[in-house]
């Protein structure tokens, strides 16, 4: 069993996701809606989640400020970064994201990241 952090500003997907994961045996012991609210959520956590499934586009802090102070928090977190924005791939990997998906990304494609994310 994995635990998954979901920030993504999508409801839907957070609703997609915890199915899935739930199906996979996995567990999603935390969700926020945007950036800000994911960081103080993570920096209050314990213990933390083994994978973050992030977004780019949310409001008030994107995923890449959110990545960046998480991982100032804790290094070693394993971040799957989830985006529409092509073009924000290598800023996202190079910024420390284990692995990126491009949206729509396909239930099995999200459950291959997040299995290479842990095995890494």
């Amino acid at each position: 069993m994995v635990s998954i952090f979901i920030i993504d500003d999508e409801a839907i997907l957070h609703r997609l996701y915890k199915d899935v994961f739930a199906i996979k045996g996995h567990q999603v012991i935390a969700d926020a809606f945007d950036g800000e609210e994911a960081v103080k959520k993570f920096t209050d956590m314990s213990p933390k989640p083994e994978v973050i499934i992030l977004d780019h586009r949310m409001p008030n802090k994107d995923g890449l400020e959110a990545m960046s102070e998480i991982l100032d928090i804790e290094p070693s977190a394993k971040i799957v970064f989830i985006s529409a924005d092509a073009n924000v791939r290598e800023q996202a990997l190079n910024g420390g994201a284990r692995s990126f998906g491009l949206k729509p990304v396909t239930i099995r494609h999200m459950l291959d990241l997040v299995e290479k994310a842990v095995s890494d």
